[in-house]
């Protein structure tokens, strides 16, 4: 029998990596970014990544409740787990980036 893959945590990881990249590099080649020395845009990045990583946490689990709670009953479909949630949030952010 063929096993369903599963959203892991290292997924998850690569996933969030990837859109911090994305976020510096779109902040380090924009108009702002260019008379920002490199160090201030380490800076500048790592205080964005722990907001980040902050606000996706609090939407992850806004978004699992909302959806065990009411799309669960409404539409008679599976339970997710909060790190399918947490791939949801994050997901959406890149596509609407």
């Amino acid at each position: 029998m063929k096993r369903k893959p599963e959203i892991t945590t290292s997924f998850n990881a690569l996933l969030i990596l990837y859109s911090a990249a994305i976020g510096v590099l779109k902040f380090a080649l924009s108009d702002a970014g260019k008379d920002v020395p490199f160090t201030g845009i380490v800076m500048t990045s790592l205080v964005d990544f722990v907001r980040f990583l902050v606000m996706m946490f609090v939407a992850a689990y806004f978004a699992r409740e909302i959806w065990n709670r009411l799309v669960v009953d409404i539409f008679s479909i599976r339970v997710i787990a909060y790190r399918e949630a947490i791939t949801f949030v994050v997901a959406l952010g890149l596509f609407f980036s």
